[in-house]
């Protein structure tokens, strides 16, 4: 559990803070290993919406593509416990054509706890296919990767 930390954040990582509750530990009394989905996800949500392209509004929608998430990995360096306030970094770490792939670190007291990423494919909202990114939200992925650098 205890591997030497080897992910570098970077400067342009969008961060979220979520305490460990009750419900997210498995019998041994730590955060139980499926709940990085979900702090994956809180980071990915908030990744988005510094984007300008918050899931609560039909960006996507006007865009005419879905954000389909095809890869999920995760390495697990150490445990988390209840009431640990942890901090989720999210960041692309590479752009592809149809595809993006966000890098998650999660952080209690700048000890990495958990690293990993998760592969999203632009996919056309009615047929299916993957499809080019758009373009506008392209540019704001490589923007800010760019300013924030």
């Amino acid at each position: 559990m205890n591997k030497k930390e080897t992910v570098q954040i970077p400067s342009y990582a969008i961060k979220a803070n979520e305490r460990i509750r009750w419900s997210d530990l498995d019998a041994a009394g730590i955060m139980y290993f499926g709940q990085y989905v979900r702090l994956f996800e809180i980071g990915e949500t908030e990744f988005f919406r510094a984007l300008g392209f918050p899931y609560t509004n039909t960006q996507f929608e006007d865009l005419g593509v879905w954000m389909l998430r095809v890869n999920f990995s995760c390495d697990f360096h150490s445990p988390a416990y209840i009431d640990d306030v942890l901090t989720i970094s999210c960041w692309a770490d590479s752009i592809g054509g149809a595809s993006i792939k966000l890098r998650f670190a999660v952080e209690r007291e700048s000890v990495i706890l958990g690293d990993g990423s998760c592969t999203i494919v632009s996919v056309d909202r009615i047929t299916k296919k993957a499809v080019k990114i758009p373009d506008v939200l392209r540019s704001a992925l490589e923007s800010m990767q760019l300013e924030k650098s």
